[in-house]
């Protein structure tokens, strides 16, 4: 039942094939109903509510047939008198998703003897809490609307919250099913990590790195010794060379200012005159 569920998860391509899947398990399910004499071991009963629990919290409540799942709470609620404690808590758990979906018309032939679903809801959290009455831990609880159960789990750096019964129900099948590959496969299994909306969180290599202020190439040219002082005559010392010519205008400009600067003076002076 486990592996059918996964897979269905994982490969199902849309509601139509999930909700085949979970007529399969249902089939199982009701077996005992059906035939007489008939009696699944009680972690096979509890296996197969567990697994079609899970995949109806992958579907939409609009999705849901009106028809094909009428019995169930009946039968949960009957699973409930057997007082075992792995079938009460998948029991307890598939009801709680239920209530959450909302369409509690959906899941019984009894709906058309309430007034409405407050008092459908009501007399089954009655059998629920008759049916817990003596335990160790009075599971129904879980299904007041009252209940706290938001929960967070932190994987590789990345907190995660759940605040539904079915993201709870969702992570932790998967978990329990991948055992110790679990963190592995949330670290590389795209599917899963879309499921949970699950983004790992990346290391820094620790080297901070500096962006420069000021940036200036320098190119340097190899001259052989033999050449770099014929070069450096030709450089310098040429009338026609570029530093010449540079070293001339400049010698130019500021003869120029000189002379401006002279007669300014001479025209202050007969102006003062």
């Amino acid at each position: 039942m486990e592996c059918l569920s996964i897979v269905t998860l994982v490969a199902a391509r849309d509601f139509v094939d999930t909700e085949r899947s979970m007529e399969i398990i249902w089939q199982f399910m009701n077996q005992e109903s059906k035939f007489k004499g008939t009696k699944h071991p009680s972690s096979r009963t509890a296996a197969a509510i567990s697994a079609w629990a899970f995949l109806l919290s992958n579907i939409n409540r609009w999705s849901i047939d009106h028809k094909k799942w009428k019995g169930l709470i009946p039968f949960l609620l009957k699973k409930l008198e057997e007082n075992d404690e792995h079938v009460n808590a998948a029991s307890i758990e598939a009801l709680a998703i239920i209530f959450e979906n909302g369409s509690l018309e959906k899941f019984s032939n009894q709906a058309e003897e309430y007034e409405n679903t407050k008092n459908m809801k009501d007399d089954i959290m009655k059998h629920v809490k008759r049916a817990c009455n003596g335990t160790k831990q009075d599971a129904s609880k879980i299904l007041e609307d009252d209940y706290n159960k938001t929960t967070s789990l932190t994987l590789c750096g990345t907190r995660l919250t759940f605040s539904t019964w079915s993201q709870l129900k969702q992570i932790s099948y998967i978990r329990r099913f991948l055992g110790y590959g679990f963190t592995k496969h949330m670290m590389e299994n795209e599917n899963l990590r879309n499921i949970f909306n699950f983004v790992p969180a990346t290391k820094t290599s620790g080297v901070e790195l500096y962006k420069p202020e000021f940036e200036k190439v320098v190119v340097r040219v190899f001259l052989p010794d033999v050449r770099r002082e014929t070069c450096s005559k030709r450089m310098n010392m040429s009338p026609s060379s570029l530093v010449s010519k540079g070293r001339t205008k400049l010698m130019n400009k500021y003869r120029s200012l000189a002379e401006d600067t002279k007669a300014g003076h001479y025209i202050a002076d007969e102006d003062l005159d």
